[in-house]
Order: C-alpha cells, then structure tokens, then sequence
C-alpha cells in the first residue's frame, strides 16, 4: 500500500464539496475529492433535482468560476414570491422591486451546476478520485494526521470534511451524534408544462397534506414542483397516470397557471430532519447536508450547505492546518456560526410545518391576520424579502 500526504480530503463531490474543494484549492490548499459518481453530463432535459439559490450561494459559485457558467447555460431566476393557504384568506406576496434588487433568486439544476463546479475544482489544481471504494482510518490527533484508506492508496490529511449527504459515512466513523424526526412526508417532485406562464415567479400553496411549491425554471411555461405530501397522499399521487397528477397539480395550486401538464417523470424521496449536535471531532468536520438537513418548505437546504462553504473557507484561510490549537479553534467558530444559523432556520420550518399543518379553526384564523397583517406593512415585507435574497 503506497501512502500519500495532502492537506485536505473531502468527501462527497455534490455542490458542496466541489465549492469547498475549489475555493480551499484556490486558498493554495492540497485538494483531493473522493467522489463516486462520474462528472454529471449536460442535457437539454430540465433535471428534477433543482436548488432555490439566493445571493449568498450566487456568490460562493461565482468565487468558483462557475456561476458565470451555470447562468450562460441555464438558470431560472425568480422575482417575486406569492404564498398562500388553499383554505383561508391567509396569502403574502413580495418582489425584488420593493428592496430594489435585480432577482430575489434562482432556480439551479443541481446536475448543472455539479458539472460547472467539477470543471471549476479541476482548473483549481483539485485531484478527484471517482470510486465508493473507501474506508475511513483514523480521525488523527494532536500529533498525528487523519487518515482514509482509497483502494490501494492511504491518504493522510490535515483534515478530512465530510461532505457526503445525509446518510454520511464520515459522520458515522466520527461518532458526531446527531437529532432527527421523521415528518412522514415525500417530497414529490416533477417537471409541469402550463398553459399561463410562471412571469418569473415562485409560488408557494399551504395544502392541509403539505406545502405545494411551483418554481420557475428557464423555460416560461414549466415549472418545477416540489410536492410535500403526507405518506398516504404521496402513495396515491406515485401511483396515479402522468395526466391525473397533473390535474391534481393544477386543482391543488388553483389553476394559478391554468391547465397543467406533466412532461417528465414523477419522483419521490422521504422528509427527514436531523442535524448534528457536533459538527467536528479531531481533523474531521462536517459540511451541507452531512451536518444537516431541513424540510424543504422553503427551498433553504442548498443555501444552509453554501453558508458552511463560506464560514468554513474563511476560518481556514491562512492558518496552519497542521497546528493542532489553531485548528481545533477555528473548527470550533465555524460550529458555534453555522450551529446557529442552522438552529434558527430549523426553528423557522418547524413553525411553519406546524402552524400550516393543522386544520384547527383557531390557527387558520390567526395565521390569515398574521400573513394579512405582513401584506400590508411595507417595512415586514421589505424586511422578508431582504432575507429570501440573503
């Protein structure tokens, strides 16, 4: 077995991994990538996984070099926001206008800007390894440097970042322990032709079995739909014919872009949350997904995983990896930050989740004034959409 020494290992080579490869690469940091997956190809299909970005992610992929790309191929970006309750008066709208922006955000392939950032990470001097062939050895120490086993080859690294989704192996050899609830929800999500078109605006409808958001994509009669549905509705939804689950599409949101049409397929994947009480142990951290992941009501996961980009590179920036005391403090800013910033987002969609899943008279009552009352007071909304952009 041949050994080989390098500054950094990231695990998982999705939009974040890649954007911490890079940007830790173009610190002038030794890079490597385990990454099981092949270079996601460009098609001329609209993919069914997408990301809400705002300005923050926008920026983390331009530092890359990629954003640029991703635009010049494709994006959908949005420049208002309507959200409403099918069964009250409850209903808020705001647009980029009213905080004098260009976009409030934009809908981004997760496979195109895969591709992008791939490119970007190569051009950055990053090395990445495509196999599932890995094993995690040790977590190092003061003294001595983490270790992950790739084939034949043993790595040593200042730090290894787990970047490698939900059900992370870096996460399980750390022992970071974590907190999670089932929602006992799908996320259904499909590509649906409209008569009406979208205008560039993202739409959100509070359904009494889920939240049913309509995203504008580059095209301006299809949307992408992300459909939080309760488990027996979202049995019912996989099984019925491409024409009836558009109907429902269409009956559900109110026919706000008139007739619908379903023109890929329809896919699901189960609603968790979790995130991780610890966030690093030794010389491995976590990033994205790995550390957490939320309901996607507000289309905030992609953003929360491009926050930890940005903390973490700029923790990292300028200081010896290999110092022990230096490490272990700034891993520890970067816990204390995005802990935070995760723990309030949670909270955000917990009260959300709960105050528009349930049918109690009183509640529907309450959350009509309250989205009322945030209609009509220009600085609240202001406000709102301030953070939908940030």
């Amino acid at each position: 077995m041949t050994r080989k020494y390098t500054d950094i290992v990231v695990v998982g080579g999705g939009m974040i991994g890649l954007s911490l490869a890079t940007k830790l690469a173009q610190q002038g940091r030794q890079v490597i990538v385990i990454e099981r997956h092949d270079q996601p190809e460009l098609t001329e299909e609209l993919a069914l996984r997408v990301s809400a970005l705002n300005d923050r992610s926008r920026s983390v992929l331009a530092d890359c070099g990629a954003w640029q790309k991703i635009q010049a191929h494709r994006t959908g970006p949005y420049n208002s926001m309507q959200v409403w309750d099918k069964d009250s008066s409850a209903h808020i709208e705001f647009s980029a206008e009213e905080i004098n922006a260009e976009d409030i955000g934009a809908i981004v392939e997760n496979n195109v800007a895969e591709h992008f950032l791939w490119e970007s990470a190569e051009q950055a001097g990053v090395e990445i390894i495509k196999t599932d062939s890995w094993k995690l050895m040790s977590a190092g120490n003061d003294s001595s440097l983490a270790e992950i086993q790739v084939g034949e080859q043993l790595l040593s690294a200042s730090l290894i970042i787990g970047a490698d989704g939900g059900r992370s192996q870096v996460r399980h050899f750390a022992e970071l322990p974590i907190s999670f609830w089932d929602y006992e929800q799908r996320g259904i999500v499909a590509n649906i032709r409209t008569k009406q078109p979208h205008n560039g605006v993202a739409r959100q409808v509070f359904l009494p079995t889920g939240p049913l958001a309509l995203l504008p994509t580059p095209d301006p009669h299809t949307v992408s739909i992300v459909w939080s549905a309760d488990e027996p509705l979202a049995v019912a939804l996989l099984n019925e014919s491409p024409e009836r689950f558009a109907k429902q599409v269409e009956t559900e949101s109110g026919r706000v872009l008139g007739a619908c049409e379903c023109v890929s397929d329809v896919k699901a994947f189960p609603l968790r949350m979790q995130y991780a009480r610890q966030w690093f142990h030794q010389r491995i951290v976590l990033a994205g997904d790995a550390a957490h992941t939320i309901h996607p009501l507000a289309g905030q996961g992609a953003n929360l995983g491009f926050g930890d980009v940005k903390e973490l590179c700029e923790q990292l920036q300028g200081i010896d990896l290999k110092a022990p005391n230096d490490l272990t403090k700034r891993l520890g800013a970067y816990q204390r930050s995005r802990k935070a910033d995760t723990q309030v987002m949670i909270a955000a969609m917990e009260l959300f989740k709960r105050g528009f899943g349930t049918a109690n008279p009183v509640v529907k009552g309450l959350r009509a004034i309250a989205f009322g009352v945030a209609n009509k007071l220009t600085l609240l909304k202001r406000k709102l959409a301030e953070i939908a952009v940030a």
